[in-house]
């Protein structure tokens, strides 16, 4: 069974050359905001999350849970993986453009300023979608 210090040093490697240039592709030639190193946040909102590691690319979906109306608990789901040395490319960029597109098929209207939003994002206010910055200073729950 592997110790978090084993995977903490596989985590602080450097990528394969080939992850490293799947991740650079990613950051130059997406038409959407990159942030992060090791893990790439890829939308503002977060759409997808490539997560580069132990000689594979995976692709998450962002999912939170609310726990209370300020509390909430990361829990990204997997779309797939691609292995450094048998895939390409063009499968994790697949992977990447349809995790997006699932993803902002889940984004609704505010009922009251019109803004698209993720769905961890809106709440309800009288039984119609609406956001967190509507929802600001009143008495609500999610």
């Amino acid at each position: 069974m592997p110790s978090k210090l084993l995977d903490a040093l596989l985590l602080a490697m450097p990528l394969s050359p080939t992850l490293e240039s799947w991740r650079q592709h990613l950051i130059n030639h997406l038409n959407y905001p990159v942030q992060g190193a090791q893990s790439l946040f890829i939308g503002d909102p977060v759409l997808v999350i490539v997560s580069f590691q132990h000689g594979q690319a995976e692709v998450l979906l962002p999912a939170m849970e609310w726990r209370h109306h300020d509390m909430q608990t990361t829990k990204p789901t997997s779309q797939g993986v691609v292995d450094g040395n048998t895939g390409t490319l063009e499968q994790l960029l697949a992977l990447v453009e349809e995790g997006i597109a699932l993803r902002l098929k889940s984004f609704h209207e505010c009922s009251h300023c019109g803004k698209r939003c993720a769905p961890e994002e809106l709440g309800s206010l009288m039984g119609d979608p609406t956001c967190r910055t509507c929802l600001k200073g009143r008495r609500v729950l999610f």
